[in-house]
């Protein structure tokens, strides 16, 4: 499957509402970032973000011509169950058990969610704690079928992102 990546530009009217409020992820930033720390796979622990279906409520109200939504976003914490590369872009499969509290079904509705690294590390008195930095390394975009209660999430990685989408985007030329 892939690639699956596009690039969505936006008016100049929305730009100037981004950066009032800073709401959007600076690619320049994490690009360099991603120089910086390079992904360690096997140790890695990740999250795949995304707005899941299953837990989107759809309230129609024909009569006021009214749609009410409550969508709920989420991270998954996962761990990256292999890797490949196909046609100079990478892939990232991430595992999810369908079994555990919390997890949905199907990730129908996170396509296009960031995949994200996120660095933990353990005290010796046994204390998890965070760095307060995520990196941004990819994009979700398919789920396989269910076996055993598991299925597994398909991400472009940062070599897709990062080389094969900046170049194709133009983003090499641009100023930040």
């Amino acid at each position: 499957m892939g690639p699956d990546i596009a690039l969505l530009t936006l008016a100049p009217s929305d730009v100037a509402t981004v950066k009032a409020h800073k709401s959007f992820l600076n690619l320049a930033q994490q690009k360099e970032a991603l120089a910086a720390c390079p992904p360690v796979i096997e140790k890695g622990v990740w999250a795949v973000t995304g707005m899941v279906g299953e837990f989107t409520e759809i309230q129609p109200n024909p009569e006021a011509r009214t749609v009410t939504c409550h969508i709920q976003g989420e991270a998954f914490i996962s761990a990256v169950q292999r890797t490949h590369e196909h046609n100079g872009y990478d892939y990232f499969d991430l595992g999810a058990n369908l079994q555990l509290l919390g997890v949905p079904s199907s990730f129908v509705g996170v396509s296009g969610g960031g995949l994200w690294q996120i660095n933990l590390s353990m005290a010796k008195s046994g204390t998890i704690s965070w760095d307060g930095k995520r990196y941004f390394r990819g994009v979700a975009f398919w789920e396989s079928e269910k076996t055993d209660g598991h299925r597994m999430i398909r991400c472009h990685g940062p070599k897709s992102i990062f080389e094969k989408a900046w170049d194709s985007w133009a983003l090499h030329s641009r100023k930040r």
